[in-house]
Parts: structure tokens; sequence; C-alpha cells
């Protein structure tokens, strides 16, 4: 994912880095909320209460496609981007993106 996201940030112009650094930003608060999360059921643990299975999974499977999505929202505006003044692009976003 962090593969990408550099990707996406070499190819946006230097006007624009701003919306990767925000993308940049939102992946470290969710990386933290994991932390805070690992290390509440760690304590949970170590206090004999029981975390179920299923519930952790599902916490981790959502965090990652957050992240998958909002990787997808970048690179579809990064293209809108790209394609500004190009009568032939078709829009990813109805309102487009300002130049």
């Amino acid at each position: 994912m962090d593969k990408k996201l550099l990707e996406i940030e070499q190819r946006v112009n230097k006007e624009h880095k701003d919306i990767t650094k925000f993308v940049k930003h939102v992946f470290d608060e969710f990386d933290k909320k994991v932390e805070e999360h690992r290390r509440l059921a760690a304590s949970d643990a170590l206090a004999g209460i029981k975390t179920s299975g299923i519930e952790e999974k599902v916490f981790y499977d959502m965090i990652k496609e957050t992240k998958r999505w909002i990787i997808d929202v970048l690179e579809r505006t990064t293209q809108d981007f790209e394609h500004v003044g190009d009568k032939n692009w078709k829009k990813n976003f109805k309102d487009g993106v300002n130049e």
C-alpha cells in the first residue's frame, strides 16, 4: 500500500502534493488506532478477558479495505488531474478537479 502511495505521489504535480500528504496523514492515524487496539487487546488478554478472533479479523480487514479504498479514490483523482484539459477524457468524478 505504501508502494502505491509513493507511486501516486511521484505522478502528482507539485501543486497537488498536498492531497498525497493528506492521505499519508490519514494512514498514519489508522496505524495509530491499530497500535492502540493491539495494546488494548494485549492488556485485555493479560487480564484474562478473551477477545473474539472473528472480531479481531473484521477489525484488521476493515482497516485494510478502507486504506485500499482511499488509495483507489486517490488514484482516480490523480488520473483526473493528469487529464485536465483533455476533452476526450471521461472524468472519474462528476465534479472533476480544478486546476
